[in-house]
């Protein structure tokens, strides 16, 4: 038992040294695709579209969505300040960034080193098993309004990979639902 807790112990470390040394040289030598790393947006567009509402008592938080040609349901969202488009995804398990957007945070010192966990697998839409790194998001804003603390995400190595809103936040919520008629997720407290 005392062995398998160095061993985690070393793991941890290396992992560690592996996570700095990538960040240390993308952030050295840059990212070739310059233009994934353009995060500032702005939220002045959908601040009057954002409503709250009391419904027969029920309190919810209605955020502006887009949709993409596949009719996929786009949300505007702050990491630690970052703003990005994310897919609304009931069906992850976790919040998921690439490791793109985990550097680009770690190197603006909004992602830490004690933000970050240890290494899992995850089980993707496809059905493969892939390597992920557990993270602890600050702050997680939607659409300007809806604030949650210390949300787990899950930091996945393919740079294409999508970015999903999943459970991890989803779950914080009595409910939520999405109203095609006004373009809205409604977010219930």
């Amino acid at each position: 038992m005392k062995n398998m807790k160095a061993i985690g112990n070393n793991i941890k470390g290396i992992r560690s040294l592996n996570f700095f040394f990538i960040a240390s040289s993308l952030l050295f030598f840059g990212c070739s695709n310059s233009e994934m790393m353009d995060y500032s947006w702005d939220m002045d567009d959908i601040d009057e579209e954002i409503e709250s509402n009391s419904l027969l008592g029920q309190n919810y938080t209605a955020i502006p969505y887009t949709e993409d040609e596949d009719n996929t349901i786009m949300l505007p969202v702050k990491i630690n300040g970052v703003g990005l488009d994310m897919i609304f995804d009931t069906g992850a398990s976790s919040t998921c960034i690439t490791l793109a957007e985990a550097l680009y945070l770690y190197g603006k010192g909004l992602l830490r080193e004690n933000d970050i966990g240890d290494e899992e697998l995850f089980q993707t839409a496809d059905g493969s098993i892939s390597v992920g790194l557990r993270v602890i998001l600050s702050e997680v804003v939607i659409g300007d309004a809806v604030k949650l603390n210390n949300v787990e995400a899950v930091v996945v190595e393919d740079l294409q990979a999508p970015l999903l809103l999943g459970q991890s936040v989803l779950r914080n919520f009595k409910e939520v639902s999405v109203d095609r008629e006004n373009n809205v997720v409604k977010f219930y407290n």
